[in-house]
């Protein structure tokens, strides 16, 4: 099985088997990186992955490169776009700087609220950035007489393994994006991929610290309040890095964790496949389980202005005020919820495998009562 089939395999996992088209996964890798996504009148009600309040306009992200812009006036725009794959993740940091992520390893830059994008990075670059660090950490390893064999022996085959991968091209998938300021943020992905920048992307780093040495798929990234780090994904593991140092993994659950969101009181969520939901204490160094009767999966989270907590997620909507009880609304559209966002008007704005979504403030008080 070649690189890219493997790239298919680790999205489909992410975003859940049927949210995404085999020929997606068909089109040639470099192909889709030079060419501008497509405009679509079909864009809204194609499959959008997540979405951001920024300023007063939503920004959403999809299938074929597709950026969104609602406006205030429920104008819809389709803001152009470098490239034509899935984008996965966005984050912006303030009103105009945003950052979005997707396949075959590619970060897009916005500093205009999301009207235009640029390409900062992708999987080329990508290739090249973890082969120079194979290359240095078999030199390094080779020249250290203190050196066991059995780490030699992982740095080399990590070398062999990174060649392998840039000879199938570049198929990098990113799934999630947090930067802490303009300047400082992390992406992460499938295989164990970790990237830090110090620029606000103009230039970026490999990130091999973190206690995952079977490459599992890094799904979600977060950072605390107390400046901590967490990134969470396959096989429950959550990783916190804390004044700059890594530390040994954490497994929350056999599950994937697919979303973490830090709530206004300072506990942070941490959720995903089979209905996992936990809820972390002290900065997420405790936590408790609260699972699902009907474990279906969950994608996303958002804290509404009463503070209330609304999950998104495989089977509907799961509304909570105080993340002890939790009531599963069946809204009637039959979608995969992926993310939730809370407008000023008190309209809730979902997307999902169909789209996008807007709940009236009206509908979501039917659900809820």
């Amino acid at each position: 099985m070649t690189k890219p089939n493997l790239a298919c395999r680790a999205a489909l996992l992410s975003l859940s088997i049927g949210l995404l088209s085999t020929t997606a996964c068909a089109a040639p890798l470099t192909d889709r990186l030079e060419r501008p996504s497509p405009a679509s009148a079909k864009a809204q009600n194609a499959l959008l992955t997540d979405l951001q309040l920024v300023g007063d306009h939503l920004v959403m992200v999809g299938a074929d490169g597709h950026i969104l812009l609602r406006e205030t006036d429920g104008r819809i725009e389709q803001a152009q776009a470098p490239v034509d794959l899935l984008l996965t993740a966005l984050h912006f940091v303030d009103d105009r700087q945003g950052w979005a992520v997707g396949h075959d390893g590619v970060v897009l830059h916005s500093d205009d609220a999301g009207v235009s994008w640029t390409r900062q990075l992708d999987g080329k670059a990508i290739n090249a950035l973890m082969l120079e660090w194979a290359q240095r950490e078999v030199e390094r390893l080779e020249a250290d007489s203190t050196a066991t064999e059995p780490a030699l022996e992982n740095a080399r085959f990590a070398l062999d393994d990174i060649n392998a991968g840039i000879d199938a091209g570049p198929s990098r998938p990113l799934l999630d994006v947090w930067f802490r300021d303009a300047r400082e943020g992390w992406v992460v992905g499938a295989y164990g991929m970790v990237l830090h920048t110090t620029d606000g992307g103009v230039s970026w780093a490999y990130v091999p610290e973190l206690d995952n040495p079977d490459r599992l798929h890094l799904n979600t990234v977060l950072g605390l309040a107390n400046g901590d780090l967490l990134i969470a994904g396959e096989g429950g593991r959550l990783y916190r890095q804390s004044a700059g140092r890594w530390q040994p993994a954490q497994v929350l659950t056999p599950a994937s964790l697919y979303k973490l969101k830090q709530l206004r009181d300072g506990s942070v969520l941490a959720m995903g496949f089979g209905g996992a939901l936990f809820v972390g204490k002290d900065d997420g160094q405790q936590w408790q389980a609260s699972h699902l009767s009907n474990g279906s999966h969950l994608y996303g989270v958002e804290q509404l202005p009463d503070d209330s907590v609304l999950i998104t997620g495989q089977a509907g909507l799961i509304y909570s005020n105080d993340m002890q009880q939790l009531r599963v609304l069946q809204v009637r559209d039959k979608s995969v919820w992926l993310g939730a966002a809370a407008l000023p008007d008190g309209t809730l704005a979902l997307v999902s495998n169909r789209g996008l979504r807007l709940l009236e403030p009206n509908e979501i008080k039917e659900y809820l009562q």
